[in-house]
């Protein structure tokens, strides 16, 4: 290559990149992932603007199993702590696929309803501090907006996206609802998350 071939072969390089579409970029160990994301129309409800992403296909579909998509295209307003595709295949999937079988309906819609709260909630409205609002599943989630916005301690990684009825916040990973911890000596049971 020539001392005049690398400038310009730099400068061609430079000019593809700011004319290329937008991408989301991860990075993982072992290579990049580039996603294409699709900008959604704020004016579809939560469901139709997660949908339009294309980042949450595995998290409606378990919507669906659940028959809890008429509840998410009411009026709202809902935040929907959304677990991405990326989230649904770092859980084991054979605990997926019993979850998705129709006699486990309830304990799916249990476990959806975790992840939703009233309000919009968004980056902003939760500024610098923590708040402990009621799921939709009757159990408090903490959201966290002091380094980055984070509801139990996982990160938002697509914040902010807003729909006619709510808010999406994106999360890499499924939320675990509390445990019933059993005392032995009251034998009453007792929870850390109600």
């Amino acid at each position: 290559m020539t001392k005049f071939q690398r400038p310009l072969r730099t400068a061609l390089l430079a000019a593809a990149c700011m004319l290329a579409p937008q991408a989301a970029i991860a990075q993982t160990a072992d290579r990049f992932l580039i996603a294409e994301t699709q900008t959604p129309n704020p004016e579809g409800d939560i469901l139709d603007v997660a949908a339009a992403t294309g980042q949450f296909t595995r998290f409606l579909a378990a919507v669906e199993a659940a028959g809890y998509e008429e509840t998410l295209r009411g009026e709202g307003p809902f935040t929907i702590f959304a677990p991405t595709d990326a989230a649904f295949r770092e859980m084991d999937q054979a605990q997926v696929d019993r979850l998705m079988q129709p006699q486990n309906r309830e304990e799916l819609l249990a476990l959806l309803a975790y992840h939703v709260v009233p309000g919009r909630v968004t980056t902003e409205s939760v500024g610098e501090r923590v708040a402990r609002p009621e799921s939709a599943g009757g159990y408090r989630v903490t959201i966290d907006g002091r380094d980055g916005l984070r509801v139990n301690d996982q990160l938002v990684v697509m914040p902010d996206i807003e729909a006619s009825n709510g808010m999406i916040q994106g999360i890499n990973s499924v939320l675990s609802q509390p445990v019933l911890v059993a005392d032995a000596r009251t034998s009453t049971g007792t929870s850390t998350g109600r």
